[in-house]
């Protein structure tokens, strides 16, 4: 077996350690691989970052209502820019999650029968949701009026999310 010649040492700062990768076979004349990791403190900053990012991670299922208005209202503001045209698309489009709930009513009556209060409330947001981002369309996402009520419906939809999944 050949002798193996040391590598040369590398200067490391302070508070850092390193740890050296060998060089895998067959891959001769490749220079070693160091990895440096700092020993240092993550900042308070950091660490708030982190705890929001996990505690974000493991209740997405809960928030993802709030998730999904932040995301339409960002989008709502991009199609007001780009295609303000497609209000005249959106208008009627309200009035679908209101049909829908006819059309299962007319199909198989029994379905509603059994939570009410949970199809017209779920059909009710929708056709604001949708009444909302038409409205967003034509006036504009820095309108007050449609600003607060973005808020209030967010607030609706997401308590609604939260007790419906709740009382399955």
């Amino acid at each position: 077996m050949a002798r193996r010649s040391r590598p040369r040492t590398v200067q490391v700062p302070p508070g850092a350690t390193t740890v050296r990768i060998p060089t895998q076979r067959g891959a001769k004349n490749a220079p070693p691989v160091f990895v440096v990791v700092s020993e240092a403190q993550p900042t308070l900053s950091s660490r708030l970052a982190r705890a929001v990012g996990l505690w974000a991670w493991r209740h997405r299922a809960a928030w993802a209502p709030t998730g999904y208005a932040v995301l339409s209202y960002v989008l709502t503001a991009v199609v007001h820019l780009i295609a303000p045209w497609m209000v005249y698309v959106l208008a009627p489009a309200a009035f679908v999650p209101l049909l829908a709930l006819y059309g299962i009513q007319a199909k198989d009556p029994g379905r509603i029968r059994e939570r009410p209060v949970r199809f017209l409330t779920a059909a009710a947001l929708a056709a604001l949701a949708t009444a909302w981002t038409a409205a967003t369309v034509h006036y504009g996402p820095l309108t007050v009026l449609l600003a607060w009520s973005w808020v209030g419906l967010a607030v609706a939809v997401q308590v609604f999310w939260l007790v419906v999944r709740r009382s399955k």
